[in-house]
């Protein structure tokens, strides 16, 4: 074989290998996302052996789950974590600690990365269409679904987005215009959870 033979074959193995990272890396994170969302769906009456076994797969930031947000017509499904730092979007979706909590009362706003290597996450957000449903479940198990109402692109700092709401609101933002705005997505709840007075649509006269 010829030498020029060879570096063709290398650098057509190089490239191969170098078009494949991102397949892999993605691969990876589904993988991580499902164990993040099963370790969140487990029953706390599990066996002992059991929860040993699934300890060894949990990493510290696993811990840290405090919801599943879901987006059926995007195929989106992943796990929400506490903040919003490099960590945390690293991995799945954060939650703005300065937000109100999942689904509560107030404005919940949920911030997911787009075009990261290692996941989907919010990369297609801005493919939503208005009437489409959203799901969370928080940590007690409690699920809400929401109805997407109003889509933006805004400016980093507009208060739009985290703005305080006495109304129940889930707010989904993620990067616009190569990470110098932010699209962003309203939702109200498809029903009131807190009539009555009590929680989650529960009479607390009785």
């Amino acid at each position: 074989m010829s030498r020029g033979n060879k570096k063709a074959i290398v650098c057509i193995t190089l490239g191969i290998a170098i078009a494949a990272i991102p397949f892999f890396l993605r691969t990876q994170e589904k993988e991580r996302n499902n164990r993040y969302i099963d370790n969140f769906r487990q029953e706390e009456e599990q066996d002992a052996a059991k929860s040993k076994k699934n300890d060894k797969k949990k990493t510290a930031l696993s811990e840290n789950v405090i919801g599943i947000v879901e987006i059926p017509s995007l195929n989106i499904e992943y796990p929400i974590f506490e903040g919003a730092g490099s960590e945390q979007l690293c991995e799945g979706i954060g939650h703005l600690g300065a937000s109100a909590p999942l689904c509560s009362k107030g404005n919940c706003v949920l911030a997911g990365h787009n075009g990261s290597s290692r996941g989907v996450y919010f990369t297609n957000l801005d493919q939503i269409e208005k009437g489409a449903t959203v799901k969370v479940t928080n940590k007690d198990k409690v699920m809400h679904e929401y109805t997407v109402k109003e889509m933006k692109v805004v400016n980093p700092y507009d208060r739009w987005v985290t703005d305080p709401s006495e109304a129940e609101v889930l707010t989904l933002f993620t990067c616009a215009d190569h990470g110098t705005n932010r699209f962003t997505v309203k939702c109200d709840p498809v029903k009131d959870y807190f009539e009555g007075g009590g929680a989650y649509g529960e009479d607390e006269t009785d």
